[in-house]
């Protein structure tokens, strides 16, 4: 997903936590899209694709291990560098498998995010849990076949 789009997204969703919106139109590449308020999904809000423009839609994006954020990465994001990311737009999550160091990655991941204004919350062996404009990002270091796994995911905030 381009960040232009990713940006509006989130900029309808936080239009949506804050009461100012229950229904958004925004342009995708495959045509316009319907942002409806949606107590019900984790996001706020659910999407709609009008005329089978979901067909078209990718709601998960892999980005190969790079030294630097590659194009299109998604701007709101925090980026690890050399390491694979798997970005899934329907669970707003991020997920890095076998980071390099995974503490330090962790370590890392949650600076990028406290620079880029999120409030460290809760503080616990490999989770991070942070808070920015009505959003909750929790950052986990888990594992998964016995790799390290580091996972992103964003809730509105309870």
């Amino acid at each position: 997903m381009d960040e232009e789009l990713f940006k509006r997204m989130q900029e309808a969703a936080q239009r949506f936590r804050s009461g100012e919106s229950d229904f958004e139109e925004i342009m995708t590449p495959n045509g316009p899209a319907h942002l409806v308020r949606d107590a019900s999904d984790p996001r706020g809000f659910r999407l709609d694709f009008v005329d089978g423009g979901a067909g078209h839609t990718a709601p998960v994006q892999k980005y190969p291990d790079a030294p630097s954020r590659p194009p299109g990465y998604p701007a709101p994001l925090p980026f690890l560098a050399s390491c694979a990311a798997t970005v899934d737009t329907r669970d707003q999550s991020v997920t890095w498998r076998n980071p390099p160091d995974p503490v330090a990655s962790l370590e890392h991941l949650c600076q990028e995010s406290l620079d880029d204004g999120w409030a460290l919350r809760q503080e616990e062996d490999g989770v991070r849990v942070l808070e920015k404009e009505g959003v909750e990002r929790t950052l986990l270091l888990t594992a998964e076949d016995d790799r390290p796994l580091l996972v992103m995911r964003e809730r509105p905030s309870a």
